[in-house]
């Protein structure tokens, strides 16, 4: 498959066409023809030399890929709703810049309607932090307010948007 690849740390023109193997699904997996990558802080400090790769994690940039659900771990798409042909959107550790991209099952959504790949490809690294965050571990509920520094960023505005679907309130005017 075609990947692009860092070659050296420095400027954008470091990343170079390559080809590589194609990954395999393994066990809570699936297999993403990916259409779309995201591009993050975190896939630009990589390039620069100064974000190292997650142990484990393959080589190639890119944390978010929107695509098709080729193949998988049957158990587990089962278990999460996904079929083959599926659309969907996917927080990965590494991989994203391929034709080709595995991602835990979890890490999955379903592209939302409405949607291009390049725009879910956007998606699972804001929403999968602020979910985390605000939800999960801050349990918002309706009613509460939330405050959010940084409220221009990618996870600034997802978590307004959110919390504002959640029920959270405005608070009053100082």
């Amino acid at each position: 498959m075609k990947v692009i690849e860092i070659v050296a740390p420095g400027a954008p023109d470091v990343l170079k066409p390559a080809e590589r193997p194609d990954p395999v699904a393994g066990a809570g997996e699936l297999l993403i023809k990916v259409a779309a990558s995201g591009v993050n802080r975190p896939d630009v400090l990589q390039r620069k030399g100064l974000y190292p790769v997650p142990q484990g994690a393959s080589d190639i940039p890119g944390l978010e890929v929107a695509g098709i659900v080729e193949s998988g771990d049957p158990a587990a798409m089962q278990a999460a709703g996904f079929r083959v042909g599926d659309a969907v959107c996917a927080l990965v550790a590494g991989g994203g810049y391929a034709e080709r991209c595995v991602a835990p099952v979890g890490q999955c959504l379903p592209v939302p309607k409405g949607l291009s790949a390049v725009e879910a490809a956007s998606l699972p690294e804001t929403f999968f932090t602020v979910w985390s965050n605000v939800f999960d571990r801050g349990r918002l509920q309706p009613g509460e307010t939330l405050l959010v520094q940084g409220g221009t960023s990618g996870i600034g505005v997802t978590a307004i948007q959110l919390a504002k679907a959640a029920g959270a309130r405005r608070p009053p005017p100082a």
